[in-house]
């Protein structure tokens, strides 16, 4: 830009940024200050020093420029110009890593998805930038259930993504209005656009949808005696699986079940969730002990509909099954064998 007889522009002097000055008389006064600064009239210049290079004169502050701001250039007190200091150009670094369920096909009465990052992400954006839609990308009307804050783990890189849960409990008014947000046999993409920001304010690398099929309700409670057990050789590391009979909540999944060892105290280790929610694998840091041990599963372990061990989700008076049950853990009792094995459980309660 130019200041009456002088050209002023952003440069860089040393591997420092300035402001570069041509055609300055050598004994002229130059004084820098923010634009906002400058309109109130009374803030000193900025701290910095005035270097010739050259046939030109530069400006280099003692604190660094900040990107996006306005600076007022003065020479001799005279004439100004304003230069703002241009801001970076915004790099996207982060990505959607997983979305869950991975299951293809979910039940009519889903409750929840889970949107995992690779960073940790900014609040207040999920609702312009999370949808599910129809096969032709329309949103699905009402869906998912609006929220004042959204719902992030402690470290704001999983998402829960609701379903509205009064148009799946049978008997409300949004039930009974609106249907269920999902249809049998209609087809649903989760979509996440790329919109949606990281912690450091920038967009993701690139959008992520996962598409489900729509089946049947899921209405039963969680019955961990019908699961079967891969069990390792007693003296290895070998993993033990845990085999459910329809897929799990993957978000509780990684925090309802562990393993006991014969003096009771907990087994460390690493914990796998297989494909499609349908086994919890769970490999020991060090090798397993003869003799008896126990997995020991959190009551409030869920499958994808919110049906619970000890309750369903959508609970029907007139049917006994669905009374709530005992709010103990359930016990499954195993023991490493010589060579391995795999039977069905037994559970019971504590």
């Amino acid at each position: 830009m130019r200041l009456s007889t002088v050209d002023a522009c952003w440069s860089s002097l040393d591997g420092q940024a300035c402001i570069r000055l041509s055609g300055l008389r050598s004994a002229s006064v130059v004084r820098v200050r923010p634009a906002s600064a400058a309109a109130s009239g009374t803030a000193p210049p900025m701290a910095g020093q005035v270097v010739r290079d050259g046939t030109d004169v530069c400006f280099l502050p003692r604190y660094p420029f900040v990107a996006g701001t306005t600076y007022t250039v003065s020479v001799d007190g005279g004439s100004t110009v304003d230069l703002t200091r241009p801001a970076p150009t915004p790099v996207a670094t982060t990505e959607v890593v997983a979305i869950h369920p991975t299951a293809e096909v979910v039940p009519r009465n889903l409750l929840r998805c889970y949107v995992w990052f690779s960073a940790p992400m900014s609040e207040g954006y999920a609702a312009g930038h999370v949808r599910l839609v129809d096969a032709t990308g329309t949103p699905v009307p009402a869906a998912l259930l609006p929220t004042e804050h959204e719902l992030w783990d402690p470290h704001r890189r999983r998402l829960t993504v609701l379903l509205d849960p009064a148009r799946i409990k049978r008997g409300l008014v949004a039930h009974e209005s609106l249907g269920y947000p999902l249809r049998v046999g209609v087809p649903v993409t989760l979509v996440v656009d790329a919109g949606l920001r990281d912690a450091a304010g920038n967009p993701l690398r690139a959008g992520a949808r996962h598409d489900y099929q729509v089946g049947g309700d899921e209405r039963g409670l969680v019955e961990p005696a019908r699961w079967t057990l891969a069990v390792p050789p007693a003296g290895t590391v070998g993993y033990l699986q845990v085999n459910f009979d329809r897929p799990l909540d993957h978000g509780l999944l990684g925090r309802c079940l562990s393993a006991t060892g014969p003096d009771g105290g907990t087994v460390g280790g690493a914990v796998e969730i297989g494909p499609q929610e349908r086994w919890w694998r769970f490999t020991p840091r060090r090798p397993w002990a003869p003799g008896p041990h126990r997995i020991v599963v959190d009551p409030v372990l869920e499958d994808l509909a919110g049906n619970s061990v000890v309750r369903p989700f959508d609970r029907d008076l007139t049917r006994a099954a669905d009374r709530p049950r005992p709010t103990g853990s359930v016990i499954l009792p195993f023991q490493p064998g010589s060579a391995g094995s795999r039977r069905r459980t037994s559970g019971r309660r504590r």
